[in-house]
């Protein structure tokens, strides 16, 4: 039997991994595409301060995974049926996006003991990264958020409706190589794992490569789209167009083209060059273990 395991791309800030969603975004009657299902952002600001922890229902018997974890919910969303017509008989393989750091939050910092960490439940999905170099992501990610904090300021949101962005002591890509060497170490399966830049300079090739690799029949449509806001990117948050901010970039593009790495250069304060410096070591690290063609 082919492995058709939920496919998950595990992430860090601004290294394209919105924008990798749009092939499978393309064949809707194959894949069921899930945007960031462990952001709390996406997950609990919109649903008021994290009230959702409380309404959260209890595991099914039904349910693949039937532990009490606040996260178990979004593990038998992720895991279950999800069908393409409607007398449910043509099942749709899943693709999730999210980011390492949340998932490392969901683990509450016990990685021994929390369920979420063991092989029982990390061999259920087909683990896959992507990485961009920081002299770009990080940078693309202080002017996304300064980006915001001006919108917010020019349309007088209260302080009560606003939250942290940009951490400099949050060294993003550190959280995707522990997740890395965590997964690799517990399952012992091959990870697949994306440069941004290789797949911005090489994306057929790249693609055809990762799609082979996660059992994935490739497919040219998965290369081009067209320009588009989706709702799954949509967090319909109060006050400016916060999602524009944010997606500008993938809502604007018709494929993996080089004007998605052009950002535009800003003056930059030290703190931002200071985590570059710290997020060279875990990219380099993580960046030998990429896709090479």
């Amino acid at each position: 039997m082919t492995d058709q395991r939920p496919i998950i791309l595990w992430s860090h800030p601004r290294s394209l991994s919105t924008v990798f969603e749009r092939p499978f975004l393309q064949r809707p009657q194959e894949f069921h595409v899930i945007h960031e299902p462990i952001n709390p952002i996406s997950r609990a600001y919109v649903t008021k301060n994290f009230e959702f922890l409380n309404q959260i229902p209890l595991p099914k018997p039904t349910d693949p995974i039937t532990f009490v974890h606040h996260f178990s919910p979004t593990l038998n969303e992720i895991l279950a049926h999800h069908y393409y017509n409607d007398d449910k008989t043509h099942t749709l393989r899943v693709f999730v996006k999210d980011h390492a750091s949340n998932f490392l939050d969901a683990l509450e910092g016990n990685l021994e003991e929390n369920p979420l960490g063991s092989k029982e439940i990390l061999s259920k999905f087909k683990h896959t990264f992507i990485i961009r170099n920081p002299e770009k992501s990080v940078k693309s990610f202080y002017k996304a958020a300064n980006s915001t904090y001006k919108a917010w300021d020019k349309a007088c949101v209260p302080n009560s409706e606003r939250y942290d962005i940009f951490f400099p002591e949050k060294v993003w890509l550190k959280e995707s190589r522990i997740l890395y060497d965590l997964i690799k170490n517990i399952t012992g399966e091959e990870i697949v794992l994306v440069d941004a830049d290789d797949l911005v300079q090489e994306p057929e090739k790249i693609l055809r490569k990762y799609c082979e690799m996660v059992n994935v029949e490739f497919k040219k449509e998965m290369l081009e789209w067209k320009e588009e806001r989706l709702k799954i990117w949509d967090l319909k948050l109060s006050g400016p167009d916060i999602d524009y901010l944010w997606h500008k970039y993938v809502m604007q593009s018709t494929g993996f083209d080089k004007s998605i790495n052009n950002d535009e250069e800003i003056e930059y304060p030290q703190h931002v060059y200071d985590l570059i410096a710290k997020s060279k070591p875990h990219y380099e690290y993580l960046f030998q273990h990429r896709i090479k063609i």
